[in-house]
């Protein structure tokens, strides 16, 4: 089993993912911060944090995790590898803040550990399945 941990995120793909993913989590915990200064509700500020950050976790990980063209159809199924996490997410969030009393502007930052890795997974299922290698899309012109 530590072997197959191993394979799946100790390597080059990962780490670009993960740095991918420090910075849009960075950005999405400001705009996350924002929305709840702007008094909307932790769990949808959560939700909508989420959506915004995608655009730039999309064209990000097609280029330099995955090494895709960017198209609509990637573009339109790529949130698909968000739901998991979302769900995840919404929901250790709702219970760190309305069980545990944390802090609202703490509860996302603490669903980062648990969300990076279903998100990869997830990702890379839906990017292998609908994304297209640069050589695919030229060819195919």
């Amino acid at each position: 089993m530590w072997n197959k941990l191993k394979e799946k995120f100790l390597n080059k793909k990962f780490l670009t993912f993960g740095i991918i993913g420090a910075g849009n989590t960075i950005f999405c915990l400001l705009v996350n911060r924002g929305l709840i200064a702007l008094g909307i509700e932790v769990g949808v500020a959560s939700i909508l944090s989420d959506a915004i950050a995608m655009i730039p976790s999309y064209i990000l990980n097609m280029k330099l995790t995955y090494h895709k063209d960017l198209s609509w159809e990637s573009f339109i199924t790529f949130p698909l590898s968000y739901v998991p996490g979302w769900i995840i997410s919404f929901i250790i969030v709702e219970i760190l803040h309305r069980v545990f009393g944390v802090p609202q502007q703490y509860a996302k930052l603490a669903s980062v550990p648990i969300y990076i890795p279903v998100n990869f997974l997830c990702m890379s299922f839906i990017v292998g399945k609908f994304g297209k290698k640069k050589e695919e899309t030229e060819t195919a012109e």
